[in-house]
């Protein structure tokens, strides 16, 4: 693959000498951004530790694969079938998903590459200016976004060129790729203003909060807008041209392949076809010409981690906020906990938990979706059981949660675990998963069940009971049948090699559960009887949670 996109890059460099880079530089820069890529993180903690095999990644090629699938079966059963007369409409969406996708892979995936200026210590001193470098972000970003739009859009590719010839397909391939250029250009846009009009100190804490809510729109618009559309008569029937298509970018690159598809060379579909090649190289250009003349010296100074002070007032004692927010986390842990070791691993996870922008990257947005998708479905009416999937899934959420928890850059640190006097890890784990369970679990199962009571009515009580507590049976099983790791001790690259079978317990403790519950709905009484079963159940897996011995815990990559 680094081949290949040095060939690429080769081809190119009458472009990039034209925008005022030096070609040699850029590739240099590239070509070792793409060597680092492919290696992984290893740590070896002593006893403690255990060092990784060395082995190649390929991890990135399976992702491009389910993507394919994935985009494929999407193709087929909004390409397939249409007449050409009503294929705006389906193209409209097959673009828009490509777009979504690539926008969420910047904002989750790419925000810390964009942002990343810990290779500005050897680049800097050397004579390469700010152009070379941010054309060398782009184009790292863009050979990995280029081979995901490729992906998500073979099965479209296949099925148009099949349907309607093979100009027809080169013309979807074309916007395709374009697409994933708008979203380099448009997400690049975001980070460099606000980096010019965001003080330097609540820049990173800014945009970390900008990705949730852009992650959760982006889903939670995918999820309920086509919901809210009458799909099948905007599938059987043509989409009359409003001005306001001109705005949106899915349906420029729609209008362009169903010039070709339909066949229609008039005002509108040219326009399309115009705006879909010129405005993201415009936007690059734009970006390119007027954004970039301080990006490294903002990124330098953007990098510079400040430890927050500790703001006093006259008096010299902390602000009345924090000192709120200090004694509710140890009322909190007093009421929670039962020994002093149990109840510091409390306090440090919460507080962690809520300064630590990665954690909440990859936590926060995962309930929004969750949020998003009760909501959209609920739009379906759809009865029956639907309310208990909905309550289960704030469980499958805060797992995702739980395994974050153990994930931290800087887990090297996580050596005072093997040198402080701690003979039982088990309360540990377990003081900083009752953390996570009342800080995320709790608030938002409640908002999830405030809805579900709204929509079906409060005699699911019940339901939302016995939900809640096999919830906690789910998280617990999961946590004991899997590889334990003491809270923030392992790197990302260690935590993915386990997520497949890791997957699978879940999915079959919730199947077992989920089964359960909905066979005593057809009980009398058969629900609240169970909910103090379920109770001890989860006290119980809380005592041999409680007591994990080193014996069984993990350490490192």
């Amino acid at each position: 693959m680094i081949n290949l996109i040095l060939w690429l890059l080769a081809r190119m460099q009458p472009l990039i000498r034209a925008a005022g880079a030096d070609y040699g530089q850029l590739r240099a820069i590239v070509q070792v951004k793409l060597m680092m890529d492919s290696r992984r993180n290893t740590v070896n903690l002593g006893r403690y530790g255990k060092k990784a095999n060395e082995e190649s990644n390929n991890a990135f090629l399976k992702t491009l694969a389910i993507y394919a699938v994935l985009g494929s079966l999407l193709s087929i059963g909004m390409l397939g079938t249409p007449e050409p007369g009503v294929l705006f409409f389906p193209l409209t969406l097959q673009f828009a998903y490509i777009m979504a996708l690539c926008a969420l892979t910047l904002i989750s995936d790419f925000s810390t590459v964009i942002l990343d200026s810990s290779d500005n210590q050897i680049i800097l001193p050397r004579p390469v200016d700010s152009r070379t470098l941010w054309l060398a972000r782009i184009v790292h970003i863009s050979s990995y976004l280029t081979a995901i739009a490729l992906s998500i859009s073979l099965g479209g590719l296949l099925v148009v060129s099949y349907r309607f010839g093979a100009l027809a397909g080169v013309v979807f391939l074309v916007m395709a790729l374009l697409s994933a250029v708008l979203m380099v250009f448009l997400t690049n846009v975001f980070y460099l203003v606000l980096m010019r009009f965001v003080s330097e100190e609540k820049l990173r804490e800014v945009i970390n909060y900008v990705q949730i809510l852009m992650a959760i729109l982006f889903y939670g618009g995918y999820q309920i807008l086509p919901r809210l559309m009458n799909t099948n008569e905007m599938f059987s029937r043509a989409l009359p041209h409003e001005w306001w298509h001109f705005l949106i970018p899915p349906m420029w690159m729609a209008g362009a392949v169903n010039l070709i598809v339909k066949p229609a060379i008039d005002t509108t579909h040219l326009t399309f076809l115009l705006l879909a090649l010129t405005m993201p190289i415009l936007g690059l250009w734009a970006m390119n010409r007027f954004l970039t003349g301080n990006f490294v010296q903002q990124l330098n100074s953007l990098d510079q981690e400040r430890q927050p002070a500790v703001r006093k007032d006259a008096s010299g004692m902390k602000p009345v906020s924090e000192q709120n927010r200090g004694n509710l986390v140890d009322r909190l842990s007093g009421w929670l906990t039962r020994n002093p070791l149990e109840r510091a691993a409390f306090g440090f996870a919460w507080r962690i938990t809520g300064r630590d922008r990665k954690f909440k990257l990859k936590t926060y947005p995962q309930l929004g979706f969750a949020l998003a998708y009760t909501v959209g479905m609920s739009f379906q009416k759809m009865g029956g059981m639907f309310y208990l999937f909905a309550l289960y899934f704030a469980g499958i959420y805060v797992m995702v949660a739980q395994l974050q928890l153990s994930v931290s850059d800087n887990y090297r640190a996580s050596w005072v675990y093997g040198s402080a006097p701690i003979r039982q890890p088990g309360d540990v784990l377990v003081g900083s998963l009752k953390a996570l369970i009342t800080k995320l679990l709790l608030p938002f199962y409640i908002l999830i069940a405030s809805y579900i009571l709204y929509q079906f009515g409060l005699d699911k009580i019940d339901d939302v009971l016995l939900a809640f507590s096999n919830s906690l049976v789910m998280l617990m099983s999961s946590a004991l049948m899997s590889k334990r790791y003491m809270p923030f001790s392992i790197a990302q690259d260690a935590l993915s090699q386990n997520n497949t079978s890791r997957g699978i317990l879940i999915a079959a403790v919730l199947g077992v559960v989920g089964l359960a519950h909905f066979g005593l709905t057809y009980l009398p009484y058969g629900v609240w009887a169970a909910i103090p079963v379920s109770v001890v159940l989860v006290i119980y897996l809380f005592s041999q949670y409680r007591k994990t011995g080193w014996e069984s815990v993990e350490m490192g990559g």
